[in-house]
């Protein structure tokens, strides 16, 4: 080996010895990088995991709420927005809500099994939005109901609906009064359940 090779391979050592060391720092950060992502993914499968346990908290509460007493769920499709959900009364058509109002007691489900003989003479009818509330009713049915305008007139409100073999039924789902707050004012007929079709019983008690 001449003198001029035995020179350039001394020159080219130290750089094969610069790659080996990249080599390794490479190597190195892989393996960190790894790391991370996987630290990550735990992270994020715990938060999924945590999301999960409070959804199926939640899901325990609201069948515990239903064995407490609050209204069952209902057999047909319900009205699917959430409770308390605004409705843009500009782009949304109002529906046909068939009101019937009675003195001193509600309807009686037999009064509605036959439509040819429905209690048309207590009826009326108004258009409105699944977010009207009971105090926003209350207010329009004093329009047209006189007695709902005395100072002592307490409003019950009942929905009238087929249950699953047919037969109508009479649900009390609220109360207000005619001078002063009640705690079922704020509710909405969403928040009731309330579904296109059925129709609102009022009795309007005087004392």
């Amino acid at each position: 080996m001449s003198m001029n090779e035995e020179r350039a391979r001394r020159l080219r050592e130290p750089e094969k010895d610069r790659d080996r060391e990249t080599g390794r720092d490479s190597k190195k950060n892989d393996r960190r990088d790894r790391e991370r992502n996987k630290g990550e993914d735990e992270k994020g499968r715990g938060r999924d995991d945590r999301k999960g346990d409070r959804e199926n908290r939640d899901n325990r509460d609201r069948v515990r709420k239903r064995r407490d007493g609050s209204p069952p769920p209902r057999n047909r499709a319900r009205f699917r927005g959430r409770e308390g959900q605004r409705v843009d009364r500009q782009k949304i058509c109002p529906l046909l809500l068939r009101v019937f109002c009675k003195l001193g007691e509600h309807h009686h489900a037999e009064d509605f099994k036959d439509l040819n003989k429905e209690p048309t003479e207590d009826e009326f009818q108004i258009y409105t939005w699944k977010d009207a509330t009971l105090g926003e009713l209350t207010s329009l049915i004093k329009g047209v109901r006189k007695a709902a305008r005395r100072r002592t007139a307490r409003l019950s409100f009942a929905f009238v609906y087929p249950d699953r073999s047919g037969k109508k039924v009479v649900r009390v789902v609220g109360q207000t009064f005619a001078t002063r707050r009640s705690d079922d004012g704020h509710k909405s007929l969403a928040d009731l359940h309330f579904e296109t079709g059925d129709y609102l019983d009022v009795a309007i008690f005087l004392k």
